[in-house]
């Protein structure tokens, strides 16, 4: 913060009685606290990396429950690997800041050995422990580097050196402090690719990536390092993010029919849900309390069979959506090491879709539409006691299909948030235009209202 923006704030506070009662809380403190006190690791490494925060890019902490998450390496502004790869963001056509999860999926149609390899790997100086980025704030070499090369081998080998560079940095902290458990925030680990590399490290036994890892949880860290000061609270564990609004049966009836929709009451509507999935359908689902952090995760998501590849193209058409970004499967815990390599490694992480792993050959034969060209997924385990309804659609479906799975994308349109409300929904639905909506127990068709218009 800026010194005259922190001396309006402090005038601020001041004049409505309330700066005795502020408590700061440092950037990457603030990530390291809402990955270590939410990942049930009794002690482990942490690390937090993003652009800037409190004028730094990163730091590496050292937690246990005696000493909470300590700093014992800050990386310094402008040795960023945010700013690494936002400039290529940038220099590709994309927006950075927002866009860097499209690079991510690009990179996997690229090739990664090419002559800039060197190029771009020597812009950083490699000294154990250490990241120091040459030229952090020229933005010319990426735009050389998008003239010269193909978009998604600039994407593949900016993902190549960012992973090495990371697991690099993360091995040596490991193994200095003899910690195996490592825990992840700030907004570089939303890039599940690389969160996957350290998970594959030789030293590592599992990891945890706080589910609002970017700024959305700098707030929640906040709180829990000043309670962990106040209280001296212990590190726990996650178990789920359905923190938002919910809507009963009587506010979501009176919603569709101020819509004038025609719609169906549901008994057992898992089951019915389950059914038009085995059909090819694409359903919109609204239910119960909206997650917290950027991933749909049940509450409001779109759900269809990951049977055909073909399905990528015309939803995310349907969605308005880039055309090589993947989809990601939900499936069963209990079948999660039949579908996935090294799972073991981060099944916490995967409960909130915040890790790829490499896929077995029956989920590549089974659910291609969710593996990526690289053969890599990004999951969300569930069980049914985190989220009954959403377990009991992927069994039944199983029980029909015989396959442990569907795709599950977020409930939005391309570059607009998750659905929230219930009118958020049905928008939603119709604009897409999806082929149900199943909105708590109700079910809505679209060829029934496919003449109402919402926009």
């Amino acid at each position: 913060m800026h010194e005259k923006q922190h001396l309006s704030l402090v005038k601020g506070l001041e004049y409505y009685g309330l700066l005795d009662k502020l408590f700061y809380v440092n950037h990457h403190q603030a990530h390291a606290a809402s990955a270590y006190f939410t990942s049930g690791f009794d002690e482990c490494l942490v690390i937090s990396m993003d652009a800037l925060g409190s004028g730094a890019s990163g730091g590496v902490y050292l937690a246990t429950p005696e000493t909470g998450p300590k700093l014992v390496y800050e990386v310094a502004f402008p040795n960023s690997l945010a700013t690494f790869y936002q400039r290529l963001t940038a220099a590709l056509g994309f927006k950075p800041d927002r866009h860097e999860g499209k690079i991510l999926g690009l990179a996997a149609f690229g090739n990664s050995s090419l002559d800039c390899y060197k190029k771009v790997r020597g812009r950083f100086i490699t000294k154990p422990g250490k990241i120091f980025f040459k030229d952090p704030m020229n933005p010319f070499f990426e735009l050389q580097m998008a003239k010269k090369y193909k978009r998604e081998d600039c994407a593949a080998v900016y993902q190549r050196v960012l992973e090495e560079i990371i697991c690099e940095f993360v091995e040596y902290y490991s193994k200095k402090y003899q910690q195996r458990n490592i825990a992840l925030a700030g907004g570089l680990f939303a890039n599940v690719k690389v969160n996957q590399r350290i998970a594959e490290l030789p030293g590592v036994k599992e990891v945890f990536i706080h589910p609002g890892m970017g700024d959305v949880g700098v707030g929640t860290g906040a709180a829990l390092q000043v309670a962990y000061e106040s209280e001296k609270i212990r590190p726990y564990y996650l178990e789920d993010v359905y923190l938002g609004p919910s809507y009963t049966d009587t506010e979501i009836e009176k919603e569709l029919r101020k819509h004038s929709l025609k719609y169906s009451h549901c008994k057992g509507i898992e089951k019915r849900i389950a059914e038009l999935l085995a059909e090819g359908k694409i359903i919109g689902r609204f239910d119960g309390r909206m997650e917290y952090g950027p991933r749909a995760l049940g509450s409001r998501s779109i759900l269809v069979q990951a049977t055909d590849a073909s399905i990528n193209l015309s939803l995310n058409k349907k969605l308005r959506r880039t055309e090589f970004m993947p989809f990601a499967p939900v499936v069963l815990m209990e079948d999660a090491e039949k579908c996935f390599i090294n799972v073991n490694k981060a099944k916490h992480a995967a409960i909130f879709m915040t890790i790829t792993f490499d896929c077995t050959d029956f989920m590549k034969e089974k659910m291609p539409a969710a593996v990526h060209v690289d053969g890599t997924a990004r999951p969300q385990l569930v069980t049914r006691e985190l989220n009954k309804s959403y377990y009991d659609i992927v069994n039944e479906y199983k029980k029909i299909t015989g396959i442990p799975g569907v795709v599950n994308t977020s409930f939005n349109m391309h570059e607009e948030p998750i659905v929230c409300s219930l009118y958020d929904a049905i928008r939603g639905f119709l604009d897409a235009p999806l082929n149900y909506l199943a909105i708590g127990n109700f079910l809505v068709s679209y060829d029934e209202n496919k003449n109402k218009n919402e926009n």
